[in-house]
């Protein structure tokens, strides 16, 4: 899989820390969910304002960046791997954070902090030090980090359900690790409700799309309204385009990043099977099925075809990712499959992903 090292575009997803020596980026194929609502209008046909506090906007994009900047990190961690000869290899890459409160937790991408063996994180004003991994969700790339401070400047958190089409966000990290200053960049909400297959299996959901640059290096750090205000975790870009960037929503991260504070990474729904897209229309093809899995208990075969679950259609394997990401262990699915030109509807316990 191709290394990122400045930038340079990739087949798919790009997820990846700026990289000095080495890097995890990885790729894979875009899928958009179900489409967000479209808000009414008003009888005289203008759209009303999200909520009545549009009224305390912060005035420039620079007020912004002033507000936000001692809340922003720079995240840089030492990584040893092997060589083809066994030899020990020690790569160092940079990534984003931001303060989630005074007593030092940082918020970050699971990613950026994946397989490290030292976190460091450089605070506005140039101190830098060493932080601990509290836990992490790879699942859900997201992770939580602690440093030994007591006076951290915290970013409020927004409403990121109150976004909309065409807002205006900004975007501030350690783009490339070029330096101590962070690099701000600004655009618009593109697109909301969107979803990116991972490269181990499962989805990340619910994702805002934004033309707002993120380059490697910004990942973790915050998208932000103009409030100042965190909205989304910037997270991956898209390299088969331009302008096409992603960030984790804040509102439904705000339960797991509570839980990954407290040390516990939740568990993540698993049905149990590969996929394939179907050769012949829509669906997800079996290909193979994990023996004691839920869809071998539910009387899933390879080479159905599975079109649906709960009555949600499915297209191809990336939309039965989200559907099962969208749910938790022990919840029951009905997972309708097309068998030897028969509809067969089976009722599926999921179980858990391994930690």
């Amino acid at each position: 899989m191709s290394g990122l090292l400045t930038g340079a575009a990739v087949t798919g997803v790009a997820f990846g820390a700026a990289t000095i020596v080495l890097d995890e980026d990885t790729t894979t194929v875009i899928e958009q969910s179900a489409p967000a609502p479209v808000e009414p209008a008003n009888e005289s046909g203008v759209e009303e304002a999200a909520d009545a506090s549009e009224t305390s906007l912060v005035a420039s994009i620079h007020d912004i960046v002033v507000g936000a900047r001692p809340s922003i990190v720079s995240i840089h961690t030492t990584v040893t791997q092997a060589d083809p000869f066994g030899r020990p290899v020690v790569g160092q890459s940079a990534g984003s954070g931001f303060v989630l409160s005074e007593d030092g937790y940082i918020v970050t991408n699971a990613h950026v902090v994946s397989g490290s063996d030292e976190i460091s994180v450089s605070l506005d004003g140039g101190a830098t030090i060493d932080a601990a991994l509290v836990a992490a969700d790879p699942r859900a790339d997201l992770a939580v980090l602690k440093v030994d401070r007591v006076d951290l400047q915290p970013l409020p958190l927004g409403d990121s359900e109150a976004l909309r089409v065409g807002d205006p966000v900004v975007a501030i990290g350690n783009a490339l690790d070029l330096g101590a200053e962070p690099t701000v960049t600004s655009g618009i909400v593109s697109a909301k409700g969107r979803s990116i297959a991972l490269p181990g299996g499962g989805s990340l959901v619910d994702l805002i799309q934004t033309d707002t640059a993120i380059n490697p290096g910004n990942s973790g750090g915050p998208l932000l309204n103009l409030r100042g205000e965190v909205v989304g975790i910037n997270t991956a870009v898209s390299g088969q385009g331009q302008n096409i960037g992603f960030a984790i929503s804040i509102v439904p991260a705000q339960e797991l990043i509570d839980q990954l504070r407290a040390g516990e990474v939740p568990r993540h729904a698993l049905l149990g099977v590969s996929t394939r897209p179907a050769a012949d229309g829509a669906g997800a093809e079996v290909v193979a099925i994990e023996p004691g899995s839920a869809a071998a208990a539910a009387g899933v075969e390879v080479g159905d075809v599975i079109v649906a679950v709960d009555d949600e259609r499915i297209e191809d394997p990336v939309e039965l990712g989200v559907a099962i990401a969208e749910r938790r262990p022990g919840d029951i699915v009905t997972v309708a499959v097309q068998r030897d030109g028969h509809e067969a509807r089976l009722d599926a316990t999921l179980g858990a992903r391994p930690s």
